[in-house]
């Protein structure tokens, strides 16, 4: 019986050491590329209140899940940073300014996904992204999505093909 008890002991203490090691290890192996994120809103004289509330309060969701989207490539030595404004980035070698802008918002119908369906009311979202290391641009595309499930939906594919793609473009950095 004792035997028994001695292999599961043995194993828990390896695990145990090992997971102490094994992250300090990684964090050496792949130092962390930080992310600073920038949104521009959009918003302008050609939209009235409630469109340019609704696309300010757009911004910051997105703004704020963007990060979030940073968190899950942490693994692979990425982190995403809130920036209020653009003073606040301070260039460094691991250091990249994100700047998004969105350019087109329509949030569609709430009554006319529910009643029609089928794609009906969809909401759709066009953003402007630019890459910087220190001051130069890396990096600059548009992109756009479409859901007949609503805003959120939207912006959570754009918030996840720019991360991709700001990744993509870093690894080899």
């Amino acid at each position: 019986m004792k035997k028994s008890l001695v292999i599961p002991a043995v194993f828990l203490v390896l695990t145990f050491i090992t997971g102490f090691i094994n992250p300090a290890a990684a964090g050496e192996e792949n130092a962390q590329k930080t992310i600073c994120v920038l949104f521009d809103d959009g918003v302008d004289a050609s939209l009235n209140d409630r469109q340019a509330q609704a696309q300010a309060d757009l911004a910051k969701w997105m703004n704020n899940n963007l990060v979030r989207v940073f968190a899950h490539y942490a693994k692979t030595g990425f982190e995403g940073k809130l920036l209020q404004k653009r003073q606040d980035y301070k260039a460094s070698s691991d250091n990249y300014l994100l700047v998004v802008k969105i350019t087109d918002y329509n949030p569609g119908s709430k009554a006319a996904r529910i009643v029609v369906g089928f794609g009906a009311g969809g909401s759709s979202i066009k953003i402007h992204y630019e890459l910087f290391a220190g001051s130069n641009m890396i990096l600059a595309k548009d992109d756009s999505a479409f859901s007949g499930s609503g805003w959120m939906a939207v912006a959570r594919k754009l918030n996840k093909n720019t991360a991709k793609a700001v990744t993509e473009k870093l690894k080899n950095k």
